[in-house]
């Protein structure tokens, strides 16, 4: 049985800690918050058997492997602390705010032999198979992602508040909090990305709100993405080729998958979402399967998506401080 601690006391660790209720490689025994009369109110709420702590140092000494769901700005400096110390790390996305520092941590795994993985649930989930198998088949060359999800934290960001994902160095906006899902997604599909094009509008404080953002990959497929964190959009998504188009809602979960080939007048079913299964019980078995195997070379695959992911966001938000050409006659 693999013993995890975990860094957060948000609603997504509540979801991480009830997927792994239903793992027979996994248990949490530990919770870290900086604030210990929290992690045991955290602990009880949920009816867990764990050691609350108020230290990294004690942590270490409890487990074989770190949940870390801490603020994004924090990713990079904690999963550094834990890999160097040889624990298995599975870290919220985005990996990092930076490339080079994603870079690093994945060196940081290789040379102590543990495993790190992005908790990025699309590529876990078994119908992302049958997502893969299909654009393998029709050969796609063109592909509109749409991300957008009103933020429970707007009504602060009106009144010129802006913590947590919308703090400038914390989280930084709907680029790294919502954006890192269709880009990620894209990069899982299509390969790496060779050219980058993206405007958005920012906050006061410099954080993203709205992104609109085109990849051209290396296998020549062109995405067109727009995310929002202050709108709520259908989120329809396609992918297209000259022989069909498949369509999916949710570019984190892939729900309603269908397939319509060009000279057919009705799609075919390729999934529909089971609504019942918590999407973490999938990265978890991921995890642990890597673990207890030793699979580095899943690790370093996954490792690679999610630095190529990094890397893009990182050139999104350059390109995005940058004044478009607007007059080509002057």
């Amino acid at each position: 049985m693999i013993k995890v601690g975990t860094i957060g006391t948000s609603e997504i660790v509540t979801k991480f800690i009830n997927a792994t209720k239903e793992s027979e490689e996994l248990k949490v025994t530990c919770c870290y918050s900086r604030n210990k009369e929290r992690a045991k109110e955290f602990i009880k709420s949920n009816d867990l058997l764990a050691k609350p702590v108020d230290s990294f140092e004690v942590l270490i000494d409890e487990v074989d492997a770190i949940y870390i769901a801490s603020p994004n700005g924090l990713h990079y400096q904690q999963a550094k602390y834990f890999l160097s110390q040889q624990k298995h790390v599975l870290l919220e996305k985005p990996l990092t705010l930076d490339y080079k520092e994603a870079c690093e941590l994945a060196e940081i795994a290789e040379i102590n032999d543990v495993i790190l993985m992005e908790a990025y649930r699309t590529v876990h989930l078994p119908h992302f198979a049958t997502l893969l198998n299909a654009c393998t088949t029709i050969q796609p060359f063109l592909a509109n992602f749409s991300m957008t999800q009103y933020s429970s934290r707007m009504e602060k960001v009106k009144q010129g508040i802006y913590d947590s994902v919308f703090d400038s160095k914390l989280g930084k906006g709907s680029t790294y909090d919502m954006l890192v899902y269709p880009v990620e997604l894209a990069i899982s599909l299509f390969g790496p990305v060779k050219e980058v094009k993206s405007m958005g509008l920012k906050l006061p404080n410099g954080s993203g709100l709205n992104d609109v953002v085109i990849l051209k990959h290396a296998s020549d497929v062109i995405v067109s993405i727009t995310c929002s964190k202050a709108a709520k959009g259908k989120n329809y998504n396609e992918i297209l080729s000259d022989q069909a188009t498949i369509q999916f809602k949710d570019c984190t979960n892939l729900r309603k998958m269908s397939l319509q080939k060009i000279l057919e007048k009705n799609a075919s079913e390729l999934f529909n979402e089971n609504d019942d299964v918590n999407p973490f019980v999938y990265e978890i078995k991921s995890f642990s399967k890597m673990i207890n195997e030793n699979n580095f070379s899943l690790r370093n695959y996954l490792l690679d998506i999610s630095c190529e992911t990094i890397r893009v966001l990182n050139l999104v938000e350059y390109n995005q401080g940058k004044i478009g050409e607007n007059d080509i006659w002057n």
